[in-house]
């Protein structure tokens, strides 16, 4: 049986990282002569591997990763790096760049290409309606499709329906950085402690899997269903798109983003309705599409199981809000009395009984518990009447059905888990046939643990700090984590990092045997002096699109902090390749 079908459980770099790195190094070494760095002795095995980070930070980061890349290039920097790694709002920019199996000679004019597109460019409401309900097929249909089809690909301009794999050329020639996108694995994330290294996840256009748990299947397999080690049942990869949402999906607190997915799941189902969340459909733009007519056919209205979906929706609004819900479970109530025998309408009965004197916590586990039960007991019910229905009616029940359960569980990112009754116990996933992949930027917002990987040998980061509050939380939390799993990471100096409302545009944290850290705040006293709040302002995270002036704007503020601090990254790297013989 060929290895790609086959779980791989080890901690070693699979055998396309190998390769693209090796023959990327040679570029770094052409790169590293051209900047006067490295000599006619040097070679390959001495040369240092270099890492670009980019944070979280929605299109705010896309925009700004963009112009960081294209001044790394305009400085003779970006080919001495060897790894290009994202969270968030950064892997948007990576996955749009990777189309391109030469973006690095090209990112210039890649620039000019994301700046009409983003500014000038417009996208059907109608597809993203229509891909929604082809995704709603899927038996793991998750928020993340809806994120995908109404959220990513509005905002993006682009439903990118390519996949990973076929990144493969644009990732081995040597020509670019090889690339790895960052999640986190959201029942590992809510059961363990944050700093636990068996919650992340990194895709590769060779691989994808926990590097912590060491853990690992063939990117195109991911999806596909697993049993003992072993494909079982082949699924088709999902495209960029899903996985652009599925990285990049954090804009808030868990409440906010309730909040903002109710309203438009409203919006999509009743038509015009207008919420208190502008940016839920991305502001006044789309003033003609809030006016048109629904896109289900109001469903919602006309259909009982449709109801039922809706009252679950705002049972779980009040719930997650911490308001009454009294009146929300008579409702309920008055729905279920009919199947009193039924485990929903006694576990409802219960609820209301007992609601007064929960914890917030315990409320929401409760939510999910009953989900789970209404969802088991109506569902089959419910589909089944789908049968009766024409063909559009039926497709928009099913999706407004699913998206309303998929709320009220909280149900992001649903895969098949290639771990299910693999000899991997210690991994602790060995009996859950599904796994659930959301953005990396719930937790420390910057894939250090992956670049962070031993086998990987990263000797300088050049982290880029996209957020749009702490300038520092990254590194901050990145120390503890390191702390945690006894990993090497620099000494941080918190009197370094105290000035959070006005930074410096670069600092640098190094030491013995450690890598060293270049860290730059985005928005700081050297690129916008005096103005740093009105920056944080003008490109928050909830800002779902901006004005071709603004997005010029923001690739300057960028490019800013490589031209401030070329000469420093220089000196970084010289130090870094004379001291070559340094273990890690």
């Amino acid at each position: 049986m060929k290895d790609d079908v086959r779980v791989r459980l080890s901690h070693e770099l699979s055998a396309g990282e190998k390769e693209a790195t090796e023959n990327r190094k040679a570029k770094v070494l052409e790169c590293l002569k051209s900047l006067g760095i490295a000599h006619d002795e040097d070679t390959k095995d001495n040369m240092p591997n270099i890492t670009i980070l980019g944070s979280g930070g929605g299109l705010r980061a896309m925009i700004a990763l963009q112009g960081t890349l294209v001044e790394m290039k305009k400085q003779g920097l970006l080919d001495a790096v060897l790894y290009l790694c994202g969270v968030s709002g950064s892997t948007w920019c990576m996955s749009t760049l990777y189309k391109d199996k030469d973006w690095t000679e090209n990112v210039q004019d890649l620039e000019e290409c994301l700046c009409d597109t983003l500014s000038k460019s417009s996208w059907d409401l109608h597809k993203a309606y229509s891909l929604a309900c082809q995704a709603a097929k899927d038996e793991l249909f998750s928020l993340t499709d809806v994120w995908a089809s109404f959220v990513v690909y509005k905002i993006l301009k682009q439903y990118d329906q390519t996949t990973l794999s076929q990144q493969h050329d644009a990732s081995t020639s040597g020509t670019n950085p090889y690339p790895i996108y960052a999640a986190v694995e959201a029942k590992i994330s809510h059961k363990a402690d944050e700093n636990s290294p068996g919650t992340w996840f990194e895709f590769t256009p060779h691989e994808s899997g926990f590097p912590g748990l060491g853990a690992f299947v063939c990117t195109k397999n991911l999806g596909s269903k697993f049993k003992n080690g072993k494909l079982k049942d082949n699924s088709e990869e999902k495209s960029i798109c899903y996985l652009q949402g599925l990285c990049g999906s954090v804009f808030g607190s868990m409440e906010e983003n309730i909040k903002y997915l109710k309203e438009l799941v409203l919006q999509i189902f009743s038509g015009g309705l207008r919420g208190e969340h502008q940016y839920a459909v991305g502001g006044a733009e789309n003033t003609a599409e809030m006016a048109m007519p629904p896109l289900g056919g109001g469903t919602h209205r006309t259909c009982a199981h449709c109801r039922s979906a809706l009252l679950l929706l705002e049972f779980h609004g009040h719930a997650s809000a911490g308001e009454d819900c009294e009146g929300v479970f008579e409702k309920l109530k008055e729905v279920l009395k009919e199947h009193k025998g039924k485990n929903s309408y006694q576990k409802c009965c219960e609820m209301s009984d007992t609601w007064g004197s929960k914890t917030l916590a315990a409320r929401m586990e409760e939510c999910a518990e009953f989900g789970r039960i209404f969802e088991t007991e109506h569902g089959g019910k419910f589909y089944r009447n789908l049968l009766s229905l024409r063909g559009s009616v039926s497709s928009a029940c099913k999706l407004f059905w699913k998206i309303c359960v998929c709320i009220f569980r909280w149900r992001w990112g649903s895969t098949h888990n290639f771990l299910y009754k693999c000899d991997a116990k210690s991994t602790g996933l060995d009996k859950d046939e599904v796994i659930n992949l959301i953005d990396a930027g719930i937790g420390i917002n910057s894939a250090y643990p992956l670049v962070l990987r031993p086998e990987r040998k990263v000797k300088l980061i050049l982290s880029f700090d996209f957020s749009n509050k702490d300038p520092f939380k990254t590194i901050k939390k990145t120390a503890e984590y390191c702390e945690a799993n006894n990993m090497s990471f620099p000494k941080i100096d918190p009197e370094k990092l105290k000035d959070t409302d006005t930074p410096s545009s670069c600092y640098i944290f190094k030491g013995k045997d450690v890598p060293t850290v270049m860290h730059f705040p985005l928005f700081n006293k050297e690129n916008c002096p005096d103005k740093i709040h009105d920056f944080r302002e003008r490109y928050s995270t909830f800002q779902f699109s901006y004005k071709e002036d603004d997005v010029k704007e923001l690739l300057k503020r960028a490019k800013m902090n490589i031209s401030n601090n070329k000469e420093r990254i220089r000196e970084e790297i010289q130090q870094i390749v004379s001291s070559s013989t340094k273990k890690f």
